[in-house]
């Protein structure tokens, strides 16, 4: 698996575990460890998605500077 792989399957964890937190908050909303584990996950989770934009490239085409970025991929789903 390469490193890239490797980063991206992180990302994929910790993006997944904060929307399960997020959804788990709209029904228990006073739930302050809930609240604190989300907000520890989106402050590991910022740095390395920066990280892997810098050295991979953008992970949704939102988050690149213009379509020519884009497309250049890889794409963040394919396999190499």
């Amino acid at each position: 698996m390469s490193e890239r792989d490797i980063q991206l399957k992180k990302l994929s964890c910790i993006a997944f575990s904060m929307h399960d937190l997020r959804l788990f908050l709209d029904t228990h909303p006073d739930s302050t460890e809930a609240m604190e584990k989300l907000n520890d996950l989106e402050k590991i989770f910022k740095p390395l998605k920066e990280k892997f934009e810098k050295k991979f490239g953008p992970l949704k085409i939102s988050n690149a500077d213009n379509a020519v970025e884009w497309i250049k991929g890889p794409w963040p789903w394919e396999v190499n």
